[in-house]
């Protein structure tokens, strides 16, 4: 190829030259096309490890949510409960409020638990009103009546419970069952 000063003096050289220099360009594209898909599997494989992923603290687990983001709302509400019961001016103390002030929380739990005890309050049977309130928070009864009524927490049989069909006569009646299922369900 006849240059000067480095540079083609004929149009054939500078199409040469061009075209040489597309095909290293095309080279070092399917080389990194090949490097991105190695790093792709790589990552793929890591995420399925079950080892957490970017910043992350914990993994998840297999676990799935019942309610959007619960998973992560009870972790934090337990967090926040590990967290007052902490001794101030600790390591684990300043831990886990790094954690919470560094995480958005509704408070989705308490505010269900709480809910839960205004629906169940004075429970006398099973109304309509209760019904429906039970079926928002996710409890549904099963529709076969008896003494006693089943209810289970987003159609998840390992979250059961029993209510009576009429309630009890005593005035805390309504304040144990709202304990027993905030305990089971929340």
């Amino acid at each position: 190829m006849a240059t000067e000063n480095g540079k083609p003096r004929t149009a054939e050289a500078v199409v040469q030259a061009y075209a040489k220099q597309i095909g290293d360009l095309e080279v070092e594209v399917e080389l990194l096309k090949e490097e991105n898909e190695l790093l792709e599997s790589r990552l793929t494989a890591f995420q399925s490890s079950g080892a957490p992923t970017g910043d992350g603290v914990v993994h998840r687990g297999s676990e799935h949510d019942l309610y959007p983001g619960e998973i992560r709302e009870v972790v934090l509400d337990v967090l926040r409960k590990a967290a007052e019961n902490c001794q101030a001016g600790t390591r684990r103390a300043d831990i886990l409020k790094d954690v919470l002030a560094n995480n958005e929380f509704h408070d989705e739990p308490r505010r269900r638990a709480q809910e839960l005890k205004t629906a169940v309050k004075s429970y006398s049977g099973m109304t309509s009103a209760v019904k429906k309130k039970l079926h928002d928070l996710g409890i549904d009864p099963d529709p076969k009546v008896s003494k006693h009524i089943k209810i289970t927490y987003y159609g998840d049989q390992r979250y059961t419970a029993a209510m009576t069909s009429s309630g009890s006569d005593s005035r805390c009646g309504g304040k144990n069952l709202a304990a027993d299922l905030i305990q089971r369900f929340f």
